[in-house]
């Protein structure tokens, strides 16, 4: 890690308002410390500099505006941290070797990455990005619920941007659902959402997630930083979900960022003609996004066909009676993502066809749980009829 007096000039400027991740690089690269850039707007460098490259450009590297906050923050930086420290953020910045892997996808990664709550969330194994438009249909609220209920099934943490629509009832699903969630915002922690979603940044918070920002907690979102939240849900995102987006939406710069970064981009088709899908469409037309035709073949394209790691230690006994599991180790971790009674059903179809009758008498369960497990398997599509018997389907027929 860098060293300290090094890393808080790092955080002070990247925290200076107006002062860019463009304008940080050239400055860096002038002067070639954060340290020295602070030093260099005290003693009247940084304005020599200015007013050369303006003069060989024809354009100033850094607006009148921004200068002046550059020397308030070189006359006083520990000012620019002590905000940081009062409402309780840690921080992240470029210069730390644990500084998270996929944000360095990015060019120019976010200089400082201020984090309310767990900061360890962001290192998790299995991120997926869930997002769409701010007015959602009913169908398209309760998709975005289904959606994240099954990868919250397999240990995905969830990340969105806390906005209202989707990115809400994707934050409120993975709560409902018992996970843990990330909130990228577009403006300072002090400014960090509608106020309609104070109880759900509690929860965030409450349930081990995280609430991030790249920008200084005073900062107050504006049209331009929602463009910059979106590159780092996309950055964030193993992976990103794409639910309900018009022509003009900010999920669809979100999806194409995550193209940019070679990042696979699942899309929720709609009807043609729909206003709510009609950038999802053009965005299965335009770019390499595929669409998502289910939610075990998502779960399939992810490679999440395994109970995640936090999730493992609530695997379910087997139930009374039941059949041992396969050696299949092909359809193990399907089984494993079951709760109790579908995964011994399910189990039992594995070593052959069986109607409910065999079901019961080889489980030991209750007639009406057998049938009601039954029932959930064929909604998932992992057993199908076979005349009066079930046979499996899906991924347990590997």
């Amino acid at each position: 890690m860098a060293e300290p007096q090094e890393r808080d000039a790092w955080i002070a400027l990247a925290s200076t308002p107006g002062v860019g991740d463009e304008t940080t690089a050239r400055l860096l690269a002038r002067f070639g410390s954060a340290r020295e850039v602070l030093a260099g707007a005290a003693d009247g460098r940084v304005d020599a500099w200015r007013a050369e490259v303006r003069k060989s450009e024809g354009r100033p590297p850094i607006t009148g505006k921004a200068l002046g906050e550059l020397r308030r923050t070189a006359s006083a930086p520990a000012l620019r941290l002590r905000d940081i420290e009062q409402m309780g953020l840690s921080t992240m910045t470029a210069l730390d070797a644990d500084y998270p892997r996929r944000l360095r996808d990015l060019d120019p990664p976010p200089a400082v990455i201020n984090i309310m709550g767990d900061a360890q969330i962001l290192f998790r194994p299995r991120l997926v990005a869930v997002v769409g438009t701010r007015r959602p249909t009913p169908a398209g609220r309760l998709l975005a619920t289904r959606i994240v209920r099954r990868l919250v099934e397999c240990g995905v943490t969830i990340v969105s941007g806390l906005a209202v629509g989707i990115d809400g009832a994707a934050h409120a699903a993975t709560l409902e659902a018992g996970g843990r969630t990330v909130a990228v915002i577009g403006g300072g922690h002090r400014h960090p959402s509608v106020r309609a979603h104070e109880r759900l940044r509690a929860g965030i918070i409450a349930t081990g997630g995280a609430i991030i920002s790249e920008h200084p907690p005073d900062t107050v979102p504006r049209l331009g930083t929602f463009p910059r939240r979106n590159r780092i849900i996309a950055a964030l995102g193993d992976a990103t979900v794409v639910i309900e987006a018009p022509r003009r939406s900010g999920a669809l710069i979100t999806a194409n960022r995550a193209l940019e970064l070679e990042r696979p981009v699942f899309v929720a088709p709609g009807r043609v003609g729909d206003w709510a899908t009609a950038g999802a469409l053009a965005l299965l037309r335009e770019t390499p996004a595929r669409p998502l035709v289910g939610l075990d073949e998502l779960i399939e394209d992810l490679g999440y066909f395994a109970a995640g790691p936090e999730r493992a230690d609530q695997r379910a006994a087997p139930a009374k009676g039941a059949v041992a599991a396969p050696g299949n180790s092909d359809v193990a971790p399907a089984l494993a993502m079951l709760g109790e009674t579908e995964r011994t059903v399910a189990t039992r179809l594995v070593a052959g066809p069986a109607g409910l009758d065999s079901l019961v008498a080889d489980t030991g369960l209750a007639p009406a749980v057998v049938s009601s497990a039954v029932t959930m398997l064929l909604m998932r599509g992992w057993v199908q009829p076979a005349g009066p018997a079930y046979i499996v389907a899906g991924p347990l027929a590997r």
